[in-house]
């Protein structure tokens, strides 16, 4: 890790925290001999030196057996939707095409009531794929939040047995001593504690139609 003379700087979350060294300005230095003294200077001392441990927490999500299982299973679920959006879609254009057709032989009237009737059917299908993504979200973003609960307690687990007051994640630090990585120690214990996370199946909840499509639409 990189150290000036001054200080030495740690990036963690965008914010970069400054450990001074034994340089001061003359006005720290002021401002440290002012008031009482002792008393600053003793809670000063309560302040202990950071003991740095990293973390790759991209490597934790691609490498973790909780986190290969959620992706696995969340595939499936995303592959069936995608089979289901597509067969819909295929009926549309066909439809659409015996709308074209029939353009000739309708009447004005008729053809603009088969119009207004597909671009609801359109709208149906657009609603039903926004339904179907929120619902899959959110299984998503339940099965990884157990994941990344996981990865928190390895984490203070296996810090704390290297006694690291402090955590950066690998991806905001710049330069460190590979010996600082406790990233695949994480992984271990994840794996030992939290092998599996079911993923919740998606469920598409009901929405209103528009003002003037009829009642609520049904979950699909």
């Amino acid at each position: 890790m990189f150290v000036s003379s001054m200080s030495r700087l740690l990036v963690c979350s965008g914010l970069v925290v400054a450990v001074v060294g034994s340089f001061q300005t003359p006005a720290f230095a002021q401002a440290a001999g002012a008031g009482a003294g002792g008393a600053t200077g003793a809670a000063a001392a309560t302040i202990p030196m950071p003991v740095i441990a990293i973390v790759d927490v991209d490597q934790i999500l691609q490498e973790s057996v909780a986190a290969k299982g959620v992706r696995a299973q969340a595939d499936k679920y995303q592959q069936s939707f995608q089979a289901e959006m597509s067969k819909e879609e295929t009926a549309l254009r066909s439809t659409q095409q015996d709308i074209d057709q029939q353009r000739k032989t309708l009447s004005q009237e008729a053809f603009a009531e088969k119009a207004r009737a597909f671009d609801g059917s359109v709208a149906e299908f657009q609603r039903k794929g926004l339904a179907r993504r929120k619902a899959f979200d959110k299984s998503f973003n339940t099965a990884m939040g157990q994941v990344q609960q996981a990865m928190l307690e390895a984490t203070q687990q296996i810090a704390a047995s290297h006694g690291a007051t402090m955590v950066l994640p690998r991806s905001q630090v710049i330069l460190f001593d590979d010996k600082m990585n406790i990233t695949k120690e994480i992984i271990v214990a994840m794996d030992r504690k939290l092998p599996h996370v079911d993923f919740p199946a998606p469920k598409v909840e009901a929405e209103n139609a528009p003002s003037g499509a009829g009642g609520s639409k049904k979950s699909q």
